[in-house]
């Protein structure tokens, strides 16, 4: 993306250097941050050589992020609304605004975390039955505190306060981890840890309230009245729910096809999932709200414009894959527990499944931009359906995550092109 751009008039929005650097700071510090919480949940939870504890952790983090992952839809289609009332003002200052996006937010996640709590009877027994009943008020009162902070991300995307968004992203990682130190120190076990997690959620309104910028984001209007946002951001939410399942859920989804599989390859596969998609997702999903940006400032050539970044995703996976194979079961040794196993295989042929994740969600954006959401959620949910059948193939627990991380996405990514050709 050139350097120079910059705000641009009638809502278009641009990128300068420093809010490059701004935001690829806040997506190194989201990594870091989830780096370090495991390695502490590793350290304070895994007891005589026991994993049990941080596997459930690593399942209970997986199912917070994963039901995230559903209400995260609505950062892209608030991004769209959001830029698109901006430009319509620009052009005629008296148009008419659409719903307060802040308040669409706020309903459609009080509604999710309705729905999942309703849900928790089926969930709960078969993921966190050591941690019932506490668990369901978490991720409910987690749900509707992301929602929020997501419908944030992208009104601020949407109306170029780019140093509120990252400033926004590093407080909440930050806090995060802080939070987890916090009762690590103190001892609090499995149940404060999880609680950490969630209460992290509580920092954008810390950020939103006392400042200018702030307020103004919380007054931001989309484009369209009330019916026609909730519907964009249920097709959209639909797609992350899917989304969800590949990016931030599929440790929970391995726990629900796999009974009874031993908890330290248990532990150390999910953990390795964590570790070698975040090199390449976290920047990626941090730039989300600028590609679709991008994106619709390149509606014509929007194949051309996929390319550079296709390409460069495929050279960073190849080159990290590389270095997982040697430094991955080094790292589970010395910065977590001997008891949680993963070979050098795993991690090489976890990271070289983690590009086809990375494809799928540019390919993605790419469709949110042209406003093909069906095309969308058709990829992403046939990609999720494909990985989730995969993982019953009758081979090793290593073995049968990386293919269906590898085949599903592709599947997907598949379906948006055609969505991309026909769309253009």
């Amino acid at each position: 993306m050139p350097d120079d751009l910059d705000a641009q008039p009638g809502g278009s929005i641009g990128l300068s250097r420093g809010r490059t650097i701004g935001i690829l700071m806040a997506s190194a510090s989201a990594a870091v941050s989830t780096l370090l919480i495991t390695i502490i949940a590793a350290r304070s939870l895994v007891r005589d050589g026991d994993a049990g504890a941080y596997a459930s952790f690593m399942v209970f983090w997986a199912l917070l992020f994963g039901v995230y992952g559903i209400v995260t839809g609505m950062q892209n289609e608030t991004t769209r609304a959001v830029n698109s009332h901006e430009t319509a003002l620009a052009a005629d200052p008296s148009a008419a605004p659409g719903v307060s996006v802040f308040k669409a937010g706020l309903f459609l996640s009080a509604c999710t975390a309705l729905v999942v709590s309703l849900a928790s009877p089926w969930w709960g027994p078969r993921l966190v039955d050591d941690s019932m009943p506490h668990v369901v008020h978490l991720v409910a009162a987690g749900l509707i505190l992301y929602g929020l902070y997501q419908t944030f991300l992208g009104a601020a995307s949407g109306l170029n306060e780019w140093p509120q968004f990252s400033w926004l992203m590093i407080l909440d990682a930050l806090s995060r981890l802080g939070l987890v130190i916090a009762v690590a120190v103190l001892g609090a076990g499995l149940v404060g840890t999880e609680a950490a997690c969630v209460l992290a959620s509580l920092t954008w309104i810390l950020f939103l309230l006392p400042t200018r910028r702030g307020r103004r984001i919380l007054g931001a209007h989309a484009d369209v009245g009330w019916g026609r946002f909730i519907h964009n951001c249920l097709l959209s939410m639909l797609s992350s729910s899917s989304t969800a399942i590949l990016i931030t859920a599929f440790p929970t989804i391995i726990k629900l096809t796999s009974p009874g599989e031993d908890a330290g390859l248990l532990a150390g596969t999910i953990t390795a999932i964590s570790l070698t998609r975040s090199p390449i997702m976290i920047p990626l999903q941090a730039f989300q709200g600028v590609a679709i940006t991008a994106f619709l400032n390149h509606r014509g050539s929007l194949m051309r414009a996929l390319a550079k970044p296709l390409v460069l995703i495929v050279v960073l996976g190849a080159v990290c894959a590389m270095l997982m194979f040697f430094i991955g079961p080094w790292v589970l040794r010395v910065l977590y527990d001997p008891s949680i196993i993963a070979t050098g295989t795993t991690f090489a042929g976890l990271t070289a499944a983690a590009v086809p994740l990375a494809i799928i969600t540019l390919t993605g954006t790419a469709t949110v931009a042209t406003s093909a959401h069906a095309w969308f959620s058709a990829g992403w949910l046939l990609a999720a359906l494909t990985s989730t059948l995969l993982l019953f193939l009758p081979v090793t627990l290593p073995e049968r995550v990386c293919i269906a991380l590898l085949l599903g996405p592709l599947i997907g990514a598949s379906v948006h092109v055609i969505g991309l050709r026909r769309a253009s």
